[in-house]
């Protein structure tokens, strides 16, 4: 049975310098802000790697599974922290490797995403990104640094995730969760770091509250 879970990521806009990247390469301000974008919300066929919780959360996930995406607390340049409501994916098909992924997308004549970690596909620049992680190298030194990293994770732990948007907003328009609709939906506000997986019917309470439409769920397909 289908199943909802509830996630948090950093997004370009958390910083100032990703927000100052934002504007200068006009790039949505809520994809995520890492230099692989995790997951890569702006690809048609988005999709869930290990890159950032190793194998804490996208191992877990199974085809038909519902997931959203939503900010962590922060200001984002304004005066008051809040989260803001992203993105909805539903899960359709699961691979063991990157390289699995990248030959079920190029089967597709689908660009690959930015986080499948394979040769060829290289990181996004560090300024367009939030620049996030903690190093005292030079710019050079500190993507490279990044990248290994999401590397490593990558040949440890394979599992990646091919999903279909059902929503999405990436800009300044997403709407702002308040914590009495997250109560309201799940009975408290819930832990987005590691998710619980919660019953589908969950999710309706929480779109409706902010006024979000996504299609009836279907059974995931292979295109």
């Amino acid at each position: 049975m289908a199943r909802f879970f509830l996630n948090s990521f950093k997004p370009l806009a958390y910083s100032r310098f990703g927000r100052m990247a934002s504007e200068k390469y006009e790039i949505p301000p809520f994809v995520d802000g890492s230099i692989r974008r995790e997951p890569d919300l702006e690809h048609e066929r988005p999709s869930i790697s290990c890159l950032c919780r190793t194998n804490k959360f996208a191992p877990r996930l199974q085809a038909g599974d519902l997931v959203a995406y939503m900010t962590c607390k922060a200001k984002y340049g304004s005066d008051r922290s809040h989260r803001r409501m992203i993105a909805a994916l539903r899960v359709d098909l699961l691979f063991e490797s990157h390289v699995d992924a990248a030959m079920w997308y190029r089967s597709q004549s689908l660009p690959l995403p930015s986080n499948c970690m394979v040769m060829g596909n290289g990181p996004c620049p560090l300024d367009h990104s939030h620049r996030i992680y903690k190093s005292k190298c030079n710019d050079t030194e500190m993507a490279c640094g990044w990248d290994r990293g999401y590397a490593r994770r990558a040949d440890r732990y394979g599992r990646f995730v091919v999903c279909t948007c059902l929503w999405k907003d990436l800009g300044w328009s997403a709407p702002i969760i308040q914590d009495r609709f997250l109560v309201r939906a799940f009975g408290k506000v819930p832990a987005t770091r590691n998710p619980a997986a919660f019953r589908i019917e969950t999710a309706p309470t929480l779109f409706e509250a902010l006024g979000i439409t996504i299609p009836p769920l279907v059974p995931p397909s292979s295109r």
